[in-house]
C-alpha cells in the first residue's frame, strides 16, 4: 500500500511504502518505509492533514526509485493485493508490474455490487477494524483481512476477481495495469 502527494502518478510522489507477505493464513514478513521526496517538493498541508506525514518523517529516507526496487524484491513472485491496486501500481509501474494482482475494491464491487466499496466502509460492513486510516500499513493490515473475506464470498459463487479492475462513472480509470481485466460498471437508469 502506498501514500503519495497526490493522486496522479504523473505529478505526484510516494511518501510511504507497506506491504506484508502472507499466504492468508501465515504472515511470512512485513516491509515499511518512507521516501524521500525529490529536492524542492513538499507534501501539501491537505495530505499532511490526511495521513499525519511530514516531510521531516521522509528525512534519510531512500529516494523512490530504491525503495521500488526494495518493493519488487520484496514482493517477487507473489500476488499483489492493494485496494484500489490501478492507483498504486501507477505509481510503481515506472519499476515493475506484477503479472498477478488482486484489486480488493473491484473485489468489493463483484461481491457487493450496490454498497460502497471504500476500505473504510469495507472494513466497517465486515467487522475488520481499521486504525490509522492512510497510513500504509495499517491500510495494508486492513487490506489482507477484507481479501480474506471477500476472497471466500467470490470463490463460493464462482466470481472471477484475479487481474480485474473496475471502470465506473463514479470512478474512471486513469491508469490500467498491463494485464489488466476491465469490467465496466454503469449505473442503473432511475
Amino acid at each position: 500500500m502506498l501514500e503519495t502527494t497526490g493522486l496522479d502518478h504523473e505529478t505526484d510522489y510516494i511518501t510511504e511504502i507497506a506491504a506484508i507477505r502472507t499466504d492468508g493464513i501465515r504472515e511470512y514478513g512485513r516491509f515499511h518505509t518512507f521516501v524521500r521526496l525529490q529536492q524542492g517538493v513538499e507534501i501539501p498541508t491537505e495530505i499532511t492533514e490526511l495521513t499525519g506525514i511530514t516531510s521531516e518523517d521522509l528525512t534519510g529516507a531512500p529516494i523512490e526509485y530504491d525503495a521500488l526496487q526494495a518493493l519488487k524484491a520484496f514482493t517477487y513472485g507473489t500476488t499483489i493485493v492493494a485496494h484500489y491496486a490501478p492507483f498504486d501500481l501507477s505509481f510503481v509501474s515506472y519499476v515493475f508490474t506484477p503479472f498477478n494482482f488482486v484489486c480488493t475494491r473491484a473485489l468489493s464491487k463483484l461481491v457487493e455490487p450496490p454498497e460502497s466499496a471504500s476500505l473504510k466502509d469495507v472494513c466497517a460492513r465486515h467487522g475488520i477494524e481499521l486504525n490509522g486510516h492512510h497510513r500504509a500499513m495499517n491500510d495494508a493490515e486492513a487490506t489482507v483481512k477484507v481479501f480474506g473475506k471477500l476472497r471466500e464470498i467470490a470463490e463460493i459463487n464462482g466470481i472471477s476477481y484475479r487481474n480485474v479492475v473496475i471502470d465506473s462513472e463514479e470512478r474512471p480509470l486513469k491508469f490500467t495495469p498491463k494485464g489488466a481485466i476491465v469490467r465496466t460498471i454503469r449505473k442503473e437508469a432511475v
